[in-house]
């Protein structure tokens, strides 16, 4: 009997350890742009009508699975309005399919939403992968990757809403941060900011939304400010009303960073910077995610 009791004991304990790895990997599924999801996210493109060769992003989706097809709904969401044009690309096992962005939505700046289907409906297919490279008329230049989202449950989505909550979907990110930016009396920093729209079938629709912003020196000394983002917002740094100025903040040779917060909606955005050394750009970090959204989609 005591025998018996101390394996129910080992045992109990083996499923309470199981238990807590599983929910640990739960946990730790996490969007990122340096791996292969489902849906993706393009933070920025743009082109021009007049001078494309001046001002253009290429964009480039890959199918990373060995064997298997996908269909790959793409929706362009105009910055501007909100508007959404959309379109597919059907993507054989091991392909890549790059285009320009003024061959598909010439003279609009934006982001671009794309994601996997079979049949009529969205479905787990974590096995895209994509980037975008910019070029625009000041000179700025950037190779931002798609930031990629896993759908974690499996099969299709028969409702025609996207459940970006850690069960259906990976959730997105409501705080993100630009981990550092040079002094602004020698750079140029843009920030393009966004929050997805929740239906794409009804054009996506004007949302605002409330953003809270800290600036930090690099003394770690904080200061605050707030602003609202209308579907798309591309933000210099210099524009930024902040206590003190924020040549002030980040003198001559100083550097700092920002935590973007969003009062009620995910935010993701990326940074563009242009100065005497350095020219590039990167998608902003995640340091924490949204509880739930959903995005509704038309049928495939």
């Amino acid at each position: 009997m005591p025998k018996l009791l101390h394996q129910l004991r080992r045992l109990l304990l083996l499923t309470s350890l199981l238990l807590a790895l599983s929910s640990l990997g739960a946990a730790q599924s996490f969007l990122s742009d340096q791996k292969a999801g489902s849906v993706l996210f393009f933070n920025k493109y743009k082109s021009s009508i007049t001078n494309p060769s001046a001002e253009d992003t290429q964009i480039s989706i890959t199918n990373t699975h060995q064997s298997l097809s996908v269909e790959v709904h793409l929706f362009f969401v105009d910055g501007s309005t909100c508007a959404v044009a959309d379109t597919f690309v059907h993507l054989t096992p091991n392909q890549t399919v790059s285009f320009l962005a003024s061959d598909f939505d010439p003279g609009v700046q934006g982001y671009l939403v794309a994601i996997a289907g079979t049949g009529f409906s969205p479905t787990q297919f974590n096995f895209l992968i994509g980037n975008a490279r910019l070029r625009e008329l000041d000179g700025r230049q950037a190779d931002l990757q798609a930031v990629a989202v896993s759908k974690l449950s499996p099969g299709s989505v028969t409702s025609g809403n996207l459940v970006f909550d850690g069960i259906e979907y990976e959730q997105l990110p409501q705080v993100i941060a630009l981990s550092s930016f040079n002094s602004q009396l020698t750079d140029s920093t843009h920030l393009a900011l966004y929050s997805p729209p929740d239906n794409l079938i009804a054009g996506g629709g004007a949302v605002t939304v409330r953003v809270f912003a800290l600036i930090y020196d690099d003394i770690e000394r904080p200061f605050s400010t707030n602003f609202n983002i209308t579907c798309y917002a591309q933000i210099p740094l210099s524009a930024l009303r902040v206590n003190l100025g924020l040549n002030n903040i980040v003198p001559l040779g100083r550097t700092g960073w920002i935590r973007l917060n969003s009062l009620n909606r995910p935010l993701l955005g990326s940074a563009l910077n242009k100065g005497p050394i350095f020219n590039s750009g990167r998608n902003l970090h995640t340091l924490a995610l949204f509880s739930s959204f959903t995005m509704t989609v038309p049928a495939f």
